[in-house]
């Protein structure tokens, strides 16, 4: 019986993961501009995504997700909000929130801290400016969005941000090359533009980065302060 319950408890796993990838995959040929990626984040990526959530003995947080497409990085995060800890999250599809939500019902975590989560669905840049937050964990594709609004994005941060405000964003690695290399010039030229408002600009302050192989495709993560000038 037990070996069973144990095939019947992988093949439930095995439907869900399928389930998931296949909404990820719709919205992502649906919301290209939006999503960004066509498959969620790994497990490893997203355990590398909220190492500032992870700090032993830390105090409680004011943390915010931004972009959690069907929860891959949310459960996780769920995993380590503490007492006195409020979590807002942050999601502009529509679609993507109803089956967010819909996931998180049946997540012993989330039911656990169902009072301290909060949604917010609209635009990052749309955020209420009164809240500040600790701790940011961001997965929106930012090479997808042309320079205002990623000026529009990083604008509101700092808002809502304090000078010890710690963010972590994803980049696929090699992605920079991939694009000035094939992609039609006026692509090409956005794209730069906003790499060079990234990383050259010196509006965001880079502390760590760290690569993460066993991902769909490999990624890049990036600890910044976004309060930086």
């Amino acid at each position: 019986m037990s070996s069973l319950l144990g095939e019947h408890g992988y093949r439930d796993k095995v439907v869900d993961m399928i389930k998931e990838n296949l909404v990820f995959l719709r919205e992502f040929l649906l919301e290209f501009k939006t999503t960004g990626a066509c498959f969620p984040t790994s497990r490893w990526a997203a355990q590398a995504l909220i190492t500032p959530l992870t700090e032993p003995n830390r105090p409680p947080r004011n943390i915010l997700e931004l972009g959690p497409g069907t929860g891959s990085v949310t459960l996780p995060m769920l995993r380590e909000v503490r007492d006195g800890d409020k979590l807002t999250i942050c999601e502009i599809n529509p679609r993507f929130m109803k089956a967010l939500k819909e996931k998180l019902n049946g997540d012993p975590h989330y039911r656990r801290n169902r009072e301290r989560v909060f949604f917010f669905e609209g635009a990052a840049q749309d955020l209420p400016r009164d809240t500040t937050y600790d701790i940011i964990v961001c997965a929106l594709p930012f090479v997808n969005f042309d320079l205002e609004t990623v000026k529009a994005i990083f604008d509101r941060l700092r808002e809502i941000s304090t000078p010890d405000t710690l963010m972590t964003y994803y980049e696929y690695i090699g992605m920079r090359t991939f694009n000035g290399a094939l992609a039609p010039a006026d692509r090409a030229e956005r794209i730069q533009k906003v790499n060079d408002y990234l990383k050259q600009s010196g509006s965001i302050n880079y502390l760590a980065r760290e690569r993460v192989w066993l991902n769909l495709l490999p990624i890049n993560i990036y600890t910044v302060k976004p309060t930086a000038a």
